[in-house]
């Protein structure tokens, strides 16, 4: 039984790279932004601007605790998941993947009015908020894997070759 969670800022291929890992595993996918949306039944920009980013993070916070007993698939988190007191009980057990992009790449890879922290913000700016997390995703990552160079289903396989399952886990 196995778990393999991917964090990172936005836009640095979690959902992508989960979905391929998932298929080529013959494992469960779940993207907890879009689990989050399932349960409010609204978007993550609806969420932000109806309850702000504190009352997203409590329903990212419950989204992460249903998920926390799967086993078997691979889980893209949110970006700012890691930020969360309860993150460290989600990760225990799982093999923690940070996948990384430079701020140039995540700037363009960003689709305008899908990413409320995110939205609107120059490379520069997003340099800005990528180093205030950098030590949430450095503390649970038993991998880290750059996404810059390489397409979404390059890096499902080099994470493959990476991770052997069982064999790197947080906690």
């Amino acid at each position: 039984m196995e778990k393999i969670v991917l964090i990172g800022y936005a836009a640095t291929g979690k959902t992508s790279v989960g979905r391929i890992l998932a298929e080529k595993l013959g494992w469960e996918f779940f993207d907890t932004d879009a689990q989050t949306e399932l349960r409010a039944r609204m978007s993550v920009m609806e969420i932000f601007a109806r309850y702000g980013e504190e009352g997203f993070r409590l329903l990212e916070t419950q989204t992460l605790q249903l998920l926390a007993p799967r086993t078997n698939c691979v889980i893209a988190c949110g970006g700012g998941s890691v930020l969360s007191p309860q993150f460290e009980d989600f990760a225990r057990g799982a093999t923690v993947v940070w996948l990384q992009a430079s701020a140039e790449n995540v700037a363009s890879r960003l689709v305008a009015g899908t990413r409320p922290l995110a939205d609107g913000k120059s490379a520069e700016e997003l340099a800005r908020e990528m180093d205030k997390r950098e030590q949430f995703y450095r503390r649970y990552a038993t991998v880290t894997l750059s996404t810059d160079d390489c397409l979404p289903h390059e890096a499902a396989e080099k994470l493959i070759k990476t991770i052997r399952p069982n064999a790197m886990r947080y906690g």
